[in-house]
């Protein structure tokens, strides 16, 4: 039977390179002792001078080995052993007992080494390097090292292939309230006998009820591979939804001779997801709307390293927000997002690429006419290895509703690029039936010789536009021209703009400081994507800030709604207004901390969902403001319709106000009903800390994090602070870092130390054993703050 055991623990690492390292006469008195996941790149500050430059985030590249020890029993006969790595960043080699075993040159793909011939009784040593050197090699921070989990896999000689079961829902039948399922499997025979082999599948409902029992023989040759299939049915299915997510459980077997030679297990989905050129996306053949969120594989703090912890809190602040897509910003992402998306009910675009033969200069952002490295260096020799990787790891989930294969890719205004796209998307269809293809397209409305050509354009399932109002009058009719001369074409927003800004600067100066006006450009989007069934919605750049894609002095972006420790800025609250329909929002900015600008002027921001506002300062009214989103007329009579309270054509309410210390106050009403209340204060000094543990559930190997905050003396939350933070950990864990979510801070984010911004910091504590944990923060100026928790 299969064995998979988690290989995290106990590596030892080095940033250098030598050829014995890949041996056991290495001396590891210089390594480093940690363990996996682990991004180096992380572990430095960035460095003006790093050749990874803007694109890359300053970040620390070169060339690191990875060493692990370990003991392995005597290995059964007839039996399989192999080396499973969701991801290397980049050009790996790996090693068992100083030989070479495999490895992989694109850095976002997971991969299988088998070691079969190579482990042995008793001691065995892995050495992994990672060559990442050629750099810049990316438009963004992609971290270095192994950075995403590893596993010993171990298994009959008769065995499913990896990834080699794939379930699909093959159609829904309302009026019989009836599922009917595909289930194809890849089995291998690596022994040196024929084979008669049963392949079993059975599906448990959320409660472990068997709902669904199926099978098929196989014959297998010495050496052979064959797929097989069977299509069963489920009476009465809970269907997965972004809004229900219900999860269903396969369990999938080999069987021989009455014995069990290996088992398979995964969580799916039963759902239909196709895009239409008139009704847009539809869902179980109801229309959705996609309102989605690129992100980046990084997490902050912890790089290109993506813990559940993590990335769980990050998109449940998403889910809150309204937002039911991502877009996998442009690769493959960790297994972990995807299971959470399953999880939460998100509408996944999985993208393989964002550079095919033409490379990207890494710069100045878009294609090089001189050398540069990338993707685009393993692309010719492995594009189909990595996309089928990609396709098969990835298919049984759910939320994935559509392939994206490539990002702006220059090819689609080149001669051979419609032959390429062929070639990508006809890989796709060979390996999935049930899902479409698209390119995220940026210069479908450019000027030549940039322009998308049509025929790249026709050539895909769905049209995947980036910034659709960016070329001339597209910036005010933005699908219009497309629709009209291809009423066929089903499209979707691949990329547009989201509101981001920098959390709580409200000098409204710069790009990315004015907040009065961050979120106009997607307000008018809006109303067009919101109001046009045709456009199946949008996957905006981006929902969280992200490393990279920078100029110095800043290590990152700040594009998103979420800032890198994924606090919310003011404009999550924009999107949560118009997206999340279910909750009111009332949410007023700026805050009210201005000593020395009494009587200066200030623009009052509210976003709610409210039909009125009123607002007050210092409990004089200031004035009433309304907006409708989409408008709707008259039914039946000329004057039904009207909207008193429509006081705007934008998504959001302002008023002028002249400062004065005190309280601002919003009263929001629903049919004339006060339904929600917002104020903001002008506050005291810090005087106190306030910190609040995220986790529900912790046990070894859990990342904690906690969230602190600045709080003056009546407890009120100081929006303005930006002390100095010390943390110190007690206990059977340790200090991961601390992030703030300001971009201009390159210190350590593993340093005990960091500078709280604007009244909030984040911290991450990993515990490695039981027993209770002592976290204590202080700040610069004698506040302090513990909090506890104890680890089962």
């Amino acid at each position: 039977m299969r064995k998979t055991t988690n290989f995290n623990k106990d590596w030892y690492f080095i940033l250098e390179d030598n050829p014995t390292f890949s041996g056991q006469e290495a001396d590891e008195n210089s390594f480093r002792k940690l363990n996996l996941p682990h991004d180096w790149s992380v572990d430095y500050a960035p460095q003006e001078n790093e050749k990874t430059g803007g694109g890359g985030g300053y970040a620390k590249s070169g060339i690191g080995w990875y060493r692990k020890h370990f003991t392995m029993e005597r290995p059964a006969e007839k039996e399989k052993i192999y080396l499973y790595f969701e991801g290397i960043y980049m050009d790996s080699t790996v090693y068992v007992n100083g030989k070479e075993a495999g490895g992989y040159g694109y850095g976002y793909t997971s991969f299988y080494v088998d070691v079969t011939k190579l482990v042995r009784e008793g001691e065995n040593l892995v050495a992994v390097r990672v060559k990442n050197d050629l750099v810049p090699n990316s438009r963004w921070y992609s971290g270095s090292g192994i950075y995403r989990d590893v596993y010993l896999v171990r298994t009959n000689e008769i065995h499913f292939d990896h990834f080699g079961v794939r379930c699909a829902t093959n159609g829904i039948y309302p009026k019989q309230d009836t599922a009917l399922l595909q289930i194809r499997a890849q089995v291998v025979n690596d022994g040196s006998t024929a084979e008669n082999v049963g392949v079993l599948h059975k599906i448990y409902d959320r409660d472990g009820k068997l709902v669904s029992t199926s099978g098929i023989a196989l014959y297998l040759e010495p050496g052979e591979s064959s797929d097989c299939m069977v299509r069963p049915t489920v009476e009465a299915p809970h269907l997965w939804t972004d809004e229900d997510p219900y999860l269903y459980t396969l369990v999938s077997t080999v069987v021989a001779d009455g014995r069990e030679l290996d088992s398979f297990t995964c969580k799916t989905g039963i759902r239909t997801a196709v895009f239409d050129a008139d009704r847009g996306f539809l869902l179980n053949g109801g229309t959705v709307k996609i309102k989605g969120m690129c992100v980046h594989h990084d997490c902050g703090l912890t790089g290109a390293v993506g813990y559940r912890e993590s990335w769980e809190r990050r998109l449940k602040e998403l889910k809150d927000m309204g937002c039911n897509g991502i877009r996998c910003s442009h690769n493959p992402p960790a297994p972990v997002l995807l299971d959470l998306c399953d999880e939460l009910g998100f509408l996944v675009m999985d993208e393989a690429f964002d550079e095919w033969l033409l490379a990207k200069n890494k710069t100045d952002n878009y294609y090089s006419e001189s050398l540069a490295y990338g993707s685009s260096m393993f692309f010719t020799n492995h594009a189909k290895e990595d996309l089928t990787a990609m396709l098969r790891r990835d298919y049984n989930h759910p939320s994935v509703v559509i392939w994206s294969i490539g990002n702006e890719i220059p090819e689609q205004s080149s001669v051979d690029g419609v032959k390429i796209l062929k070639f990508l998307q006809d890989i796709c269809h060979q390996e999935d039936s049930s899902r479409m293809v698209t390119s995220a397209c940026d210069n479908i409305a450019a000027v030549e010789p940039i322009r998308t050509l049509r025929e790249f354009e026709n050539a895909l399932d769905v049209v995947g536009y980036n910034y659709v109002g960016r070329w001339r009058e597209r910036a005010e009719t933005f699908y219009e021209e497309d629709r009209k001369e291809y009423p066929e074409r089903r499209m979707i927003g691949t990329e547009n703009p989201s509101a981001g800004g920098i959390r709580g600067d409200y000098s409204q100066e710069g790009w990315f400081g004015n907040y009065a006006t961050a979120t106009l450009h997607h307000e008018a989007l809006w109303r067009y994507t919101a109001s046009h069934d045709f456009v199946s919605g949008d996957y905006l750049w981006t929902g969280i800030d992200y490393l990279g894609e920078t100029r110095w002095p800043r290590r990152g972006a700040p594009c998103g709604p979420l800032d890198t420790a994924g606090f919310r800025k003011d404009t999550f609250y924009y999107f949560r207004s118009i997206w999340n329909t279910k909750e009111i929002t009332l949410h007023l900015a700026p805050q009210w901390n201005f000593e020395g600008q009494e009587g200066v002027y200030k623009q009052v921001i509210c976003y709610t969902n409210c039909e009125e506002v009123k607002l007050y300062i210092n409990g004089r009214y200031v004035g009433s403001r309304g907006y409708q989103c989409p408008r709707y007329g008259a039914v039946r009579a000329w004057n039904e319709g009207f909207h008193k309270c429509s006081t705007t054509n934008d998504l959001h309410l302002s008023w002028d106000v002249a400062y004065e210390p005190g309280v601002l106050r919003a009263e929001g009403f629903r049919n004339g009903e006060l339904v929600a209340v917002d104020e903001v204060c002008t506050t005291g000094k810090m005087a106190g800390l306030s910190a609040d543990v995220v986790n529900t559930e912790i046990s070894e190997g859990s990342l904690v994090q906690i969230e602190l905050s600045a709080r003056d003396e009546e407890g009120r939350f100081v929006p303005d602070a930006c002390p100095m933070i010390s943390c110190q950990v007690e206990g059977p864990a340790r200090l991961v870092g601390m992030d703030a979510g300001d971009l201009l801070d390159l210190s350590l984010y593993s340093s005990p130390g960091r500078r709280m911004f604007n009244g909030l910091l984040l911290a991450a504590v990993m515990v490695e054993g039981k027993g209770e944990v002592r976290v204590t923060f202080a700040s610069e100026d004698g506040a302090a703050e513990t909090v506890t928790f104890r680890a089962e």
